[in-house]
C-alpha cells in the first residue's frame, strides 16, 4: 500500500486546498466558519478584457442551487455528527474545531456546486435536514431515518490489519494467531461472533494496538476499517488484510422531499470522484486505501 510521510501528507492537503480553493484541510469552527470557493486558482489565461475575465469567473462558479432548496443563499450548510464520528472522517480539536475527510469532501462538494460551505453539529439526521443543515455527511442507509442517502464515498466494516502487503487473507492465515483489539469495541464483539479463533490482547485504545502490531507484539489488529486505515497510514509496513463483515456504503444524507438538492449533490459528488479530488483526500488521510467491497471479506469466514 502506498504510504506518505507526515510532510508529504501535509503537502498533499495543501495541494487539495489549492485545487478546491477552500480551507478544507485546516480546522473549521462549527457553525461559524465558512470557506469561499470563489478564489480557485485557474490556469493562467490572457483575457481580452477585465470584464470578460470577471464574467468567465462568475459563470464558472455560478451556484447550481439556491433557496429554498438550500437553507441560506450562497451556502451549503453541512451537518457533522461529531459525537459519534471519529478519525479520519471528523477529528475534533480543542475549542470545538474539526478536521478530517468529511470536512474536505463537503468543502469540495460545495465548490463543485458554486457555494460556500458552513458546518454545524447535529445529532439526529432526518430531524436536522431542512432545519439545521442541508446535508449530513457519513450516513448509512440504515441510519438515515426518513432521509435519502445520496452516493457513497466510504464504507463501514470491521477489519483486520497486519504487517505486510495489502491482501485479502483467509481464515487459515488467521486461526491461532494473536490479534490486538480495543477492549469492549464493536470489532471485538463482532470477532467473537465469527468462527475465527484468534488469541486476543486488549488495549486501551487503537494507538496502543497499532504500536504493538508495528513492534511485532501481535500478529494482527482488529478494528473499524477507516479508523484502522487512518492509523495504518502512519506505519509504512502495515496494510489491510480483509474485513470481518460485508462493507456497508456510507454517503450523504439529504431530506427525502428535497429532490432538487439530491440531484445536485449526486452530480457534485460524481464530479469530484471522477476528477480525482476525492482520491486526493483519500491519499492524504488513509494512504489511498481502495474502497472496500464484498471481495474484501476474509475468505472462508462463517
Amino acid at each position: 500500500m502506498f504510504r506518505r510521510t507526515a510532510n508529504e501528507r501535509h503537502a498533499m492537503r495543501t495541494y487539495i486546498r489549492i485545487l478546491a480553493s477552500c480551507a478544507v484541510a485546516c480546522a473549521v469552527a462549527l457553525g461559524t466558519t465558512a470557506c469561499d470557493p470563489k478564489g480557485t486558482i485557474d490556469g493562467i489565461l490572457t483575457p481580452t478584457s477585465v470584464e470578460e475575465a470577471i464574467a468567465a469567473k462568475e459563470a464558472q462558479h455560478a451556484p447550481t442551487v439556491s433557496t429554498p432548496v438550500i437553507l441560506e443563499e450562497g451556502y451549503l450548510t453541512v451537518g457533522l455528527r461529531t459525537a459519534e464520528t471519529t478519525a479520519p472522517f471528523c477529528i475534533t480539536q480543542a475549542g470545538g474545531e474539526v478536521m478530517g475527510m468529511d470536512i474536505e469532501i463537503a468543502s469540495l462538494l460545495a465548490d463543485a456546486m458554486g457555494l460556500k460551505v458552513r458546518f454545524v453539529n447535529v445529532t439526529t439526521v432526518d430531524a436536522a435536514l431542512g432545519t439545521e443543515c442541508d446535508i449530513v455527511m457519513n450516513v448509512e442507509v440504515g441510519d438515515a431515518g426518513s432521509a435519502t442517502v445520496v452516493g457513497a464515498y466510504s464504507e463501514s466494516a470491521s477489519a483486520i490489519f497486519r504487517v505486510g502487503e495489502a491482501a485479502t487473507l483467509s481464515t487459515e492465515d488467521l486461526t491461532g494467531r494473536t490479534v490486538g483489539l480495543q477492549g469492549g469495541s464493536i470489532s471485538q464483539r463482532l470477532l467473537s461472533q465469527t468462527d475465527l479463533r484468534m488469541l486476543e490482547t486488549s488495549y486501551g485504545n487503537l494507538n496502543e494496538a497499532f504500536e504493538a502490531l508495528a513492534a511485532g507484539e501481535v500478529d494482527y489488529v482488529c478494528c473499524d476499517l477507516y479508523s484502522g486505515a487512518y492509523l495504518a497510514s502512519f506505519y509504512p509496513s502495515i496494510s489491510l488484510a480483509g474485513t470481518l463483515d460485508v462493507p456497508t456504503a456510507e454517503g450523504i444524507a439529504v431530506a427525502a422531499d428535497n429532490t432538487a438538492l439530491q440531484v445536485n449533490v449526486q452530480s457534485a459528488l460524481d464530479t469530484i470522484q471522477t476528477n480525482g479530488l476525492v482520491a486526493l483526500v483519500r491519499a492524504a488521510w488513509i494512504a489511498g486505501m481502495p474502497n472496500a467491497t464484498n471481495a474484501s471479506v476474509i475468505q472462508g469466514l462463517g
